[in-house]
């Protein structure tokens, strides 16, 4: 089981989501201030130009028509246009009469601010008169205004728009990996979507999972590594438990008197002789996955090796109905280190024949070419499972009863420790096929 992720410390602070809530709530009231400003100093600014106009074209009017200065014309003209108009004779004089600190005339014409919070423009009429329109200050934009309120709806919708964006887009996926984030290093890590992004938010999704497999594999090596330990202290203890007795069966074998047995004493002479060497093999095997060491390096031909190999499992394929059949070249030049090389091949060849139990075809085979030497171990067994063609050569793992899921560990640690490569695959229509590719002797 994978380790438990612990949890991070609850903080008090509001989440991303509300945070994010309250300033975009910030922004939405500031924006509106601002719009409301604005749009009240543009109408300022339109409602000046108008009054301006109007009372240019009034005095043009006055002008062209040559009415008189009087207090009945002001007084009309002021109902009229519902404000208040006066003239102004060259002593200041005005009609009628005013309580107010009349404008200057300016050109271009100038609305100013009255001391009572009132706008006037003054006019010139001709070299006698001047005439003064007033009016009350416009208060600027009105969130009743049918314009404000419609500029204020369509900032609001954009605003909305805007935040709903960014939730989307960052608010949400960032709140999604958080809440994935205590099942992404369980077994079954949950689905990321966010990964398949091409922003900052997918580089932090892949990330994460990058994160899981680097540590889904440190964490497979250090289980191997614990294993391995676990190996070499066994195999340390086998070592010295059955290296003692079989160093003494294999001495009197070899002190035995051949010439006086008779052929059945002889045939079990040669069997006890075999049987310990697959004994001491089976030592050797377990000394070397506990603590490999590196290969020799001296020319050697594979090929005589093989045939080493398939005479020493010959009892075994015979008593299990096996017929091993080979295709070698002439020669297979390699260099390596005979003796792991031959543990390798043996290995192979006892899984192959152990695989077809009620009998079978293994087929052994050799080609070489200008850079390597290929060597394939073909049964016609029930090949491997899907499981089997990704882990097999896993260490301690196995599919056969009573297996421990060393073999082919072994084979593989031989083979990459010379350079070459191991496959697995099925074979057509049935079987298993097991392929080495050795780097060739002396080849470029």
């Amino acid at each position: 089981m994978p380790p438990a992720i612990s949890q991070p410390p609850i903080s008090s602070r509001p989440g991303l989501a509300v945070r994010f809530g309250i300033a975009f709530l910030v922004f939405v009231v500031a924006g509106s201030l601002l719009l409301l400003a604005w749009l009240g100093a543009q109408e300022r600014v339109q409602s000046a130009r108008l009054f301006a106009a109007l009372a240019k074209a009034d005095a043009d009017f006055i002008r062209e028509l040559k009415l008189p200065r009087s207090e009945k014309l002001a007084s009309d003209l002021g109902r009229l246009l519902k404000m208040e108009v006066f003239f102004r004779d060259r002593s200041g004089r005005l009609m009628p009469p005013g309580g107010m600190m009349p404008p200057a005339v300016s050109a271009p014409a100038h609305v100013e601010k009255l001391g009572d919070g009132r706008e006037a423009l003054a006019l010139r009429l001709d070299d006698e008169h001047d005439v003064i329109f007033v009016r009350a200050t416009v208060a600027g934009a009105s969130i009743t205004q049918p314009g404000t309120l419609g500029a204020l709806t369509a900032f609001w919708v954009l605003s909305l728009a805007l935040g709903w964006s960014v939730s989307q887009g960052v608010v949400r996926p960032l709140a999604n990996l958080t809440r994935r984030l205590p099942r992404l290093f369980g077994d079954a890590p949950p689905d990321i979507p966010e990964a398949t992004r091409t922003d900052e938010i997918g580089q932090l999704a892949a990330a994460l999972l990058d994160a899981r497999t680097r540590l889904g594999e440190e964490r497979l090596l250090r289980e191997q590594s614990e294993k391995l330990a676990l190996l070499g202290r066994m195999a340390a203890g086998l070592a010295h438990e059955i290296k003692n007795p079989l160093a003494a069966i294999q001495l009197h074998a070899q002190l035995a008197d051949y010439d006086s047995l008779d052929p059945e004493a002889k045939k079990s002479l040669a069997m006890i002789k075999g049987e310990s060497r697959v004994i001491e093999g089976l030592v050797n095997q377990w000394l070397y996955v506990a603590r490999p060491a590196p290969p020799g390096t001296s020319p050697l031909d594979a090929r005589d090796v093989l045939l080493q190999t398939i005479e020493a499992v010959h009892a075994q394929a015979e008593h299990a109905g096996v017929k091993i059949v080979q295709h070698l070249p002439d020669a297979l030049p390699v260099r390596g280190d005979r003796h792991r090389l031959a543990q390798a091949f043996r290995n192979l060849a006892i899984n192959a024949i152990q695989a077809m139990p009620t009998g079978g075809t293994l087929t052994i085979a050799g080609s070489i070419d200008h850079r390597s030497c290929r060597v394939t171990f073909a049964d016609t067994g029930p090949g491997f499972s899907d499981r089997a063609l990704k882990s097999a050569a896993d260490l301690f793992f196995s599919e056969r009863e009573g297996g421990l899921g060393i073999g082919l560990n072994l084979v593989k640690e031989v083979v990459t420790h010379h350079g070459g490569t191991l496959s697995l695959a099925n074979g057509k229509p049935v079987g298993a096929v097991v392929a080495i590719s050795l780097p060739k002797s002396g080849g470029s």
